[in-house]
């Protein structure tokens, strides 16, 4: 774990710079960030190489919770493309409508002006240009058709404009449709596939549970998770000790106390301190039991400092709040922010689920300072059930 924090500290540091240095190197600080990222990817798989108990039924277990959210935030993607296609096709058969009955409008307006020029004939202007008994009405006649004249030929042309939008929207919508056809085939590809990951996912969890009976190391396991999970912060918060409590901060997360929201909306099925069964280890935060897919909020603005699997807690988001203060969201089914991205306080940042080999959906949520685990009741007002991020 030693190579952990420096990785992490180069992160941070060459994040923390002035916004004229940051527009000035900007291509710069994008080679960073992705060169650090791999870096830290290389790091997990050589950790997890050293990991000695990890089981071909916990790998399995991760590939596939890591499918599930990939899947996850396709589908929600193709999603959101539906419904925004969907608005723009009725946008377009809207104006379709409108431009028609603007057609149908002029079409009459030019077949009135067209009858009423047929009533008139040629042989009135003929007759009044040969009226020598009323010269000047000779000429006020005249300017009178030159302008009927030059009106009925704009109606034509605006006609011809009407007609050419109600094309060109045409074209629009056949290819709209076409577009959410094949939208709405990659979405029922998307939701089969989800389907047959959470299945295998179903199988592996049971292989697991198995394998953990057959060697009777579950307690051994939950201790394990327990003390991977404290190193992870106790190293994440050494190297976070030098930053500036103040970077990226609206509001010190200390004066937050008893007022922050509860990141989703559910049931506390487990209690802060409360027994682990009879494993002699007790909650070092919440759970909320709540439908798979409800949306997870940050509590509070913050830095993205982990975002991975993680065993014993599934799909783990760490959030740093600065001055020792951290979130924890686990169990989550997809993870929608990566390391290094500054999250506001509210801000969707995942989705529930039952990563981690968990049978029931919800959240696993943890607040720490320093290191040590602080119970969310304090700090989260009201129930989670009446106050969603």
């Amino acid at each position: 774990m030693a190579l952990f924090p420096g990785l992490i500290l180069v992160f941070f540091l060459t994040q923390f710079v002035s916004p004229a240095c940051a527009s000035e190197d900007a291509p710069a600080r994008a080679r960073e960030l992705n060169e650090l990222r791999t870096r830290i990817h290389d790091l997990q798989t050589r950790l997890d190489a050293k990991r000695k108990e990890k089981t071909r039924e916990e790998k399995t277990l991760r590939s596939i919770d890591r499918k599930i959210s990939t899947t996850r935030k396709a589908l929600q993607l193709t999603e959101g493309q539906l419904q925004s296609g969907r608005k723009q096709l009725a946008s377009l058969q809207q104006q379709q409508k409108t431009e028609t009955r603007r057609l149908g409008v002029q079409r009459e307006q030019l077949e009135q002006e067209v009858r009423t020029a047929y009533a008139m004939g040629r042989q009135k202007q003929v007759k009044l240009l040969l009226n020598q008994e009323q010269p000047d009405a000779v000429g006020r006649m005249l300017t009178y058709f030159g302008y009927f004249t030059r009106a009925r030929a704009e109606k034509i042309d605006a006609l011809k404009a009407v007609l050419v939008r109600l094309e060109i929207l045409q074209g629009d919508i056949e290819e709209k449709t076409v577009t959410l056809a094949e939208l709405r085939g990659n979405q029922k590809s998307r939701v089969t596939r989800l389907a047959d990951q959470k299945r295998l996912r179903a199988q592996a969890v049971a292989d697991l549970k198995q394998q953990l009976a057959k060697q009777g190391s579950a307690l051994k396991q939950l201790k394990a998770d327990e003390m991977q999970l404290q190193e992870l912060v106790h190293s994440l918060q050494e190297l976070l000790a030098d930053i500036p409590a103040d970077a990226g901060q609206n509001r010190p997360f200390k004066t937050l106390k008893g007022d922050l929201r509860w990141p989703t909306q559910g049931r506390l099925s487990e209690r802060f301190g409360a027994p682990r069964g009879d494993s002699g280890l007790t909650w070092q935060g919440v759970l909320i039991s709540a439908p798979e897919g409800g949306e997870v909020h940050a509590v509070a603005q913050g830095r993205v400092a982990f975002a991975d699997w993680m065993r014993g807690f599934g799909l783990l988001l760490i959030i740093d709040h600065g001055d020792g203060y951290m979130s924890l969201y686990g169990h989550n089914q997809a993870l929608y922010k990566e390391v290094g991205e500054w999250v506001d306080t509210g801000e969707m940042i995942a989705t529930l689920g039952t990563s981690g080999g968990q049978t029931q959906s919800g959240l696993y949520f943890e607040l720490r300072h320093k290191g040590r685990p602080v119970n969310p009741r304090k700090w989260c007002r009201g129930k989670p059930s009446r106050t969603a991020g």
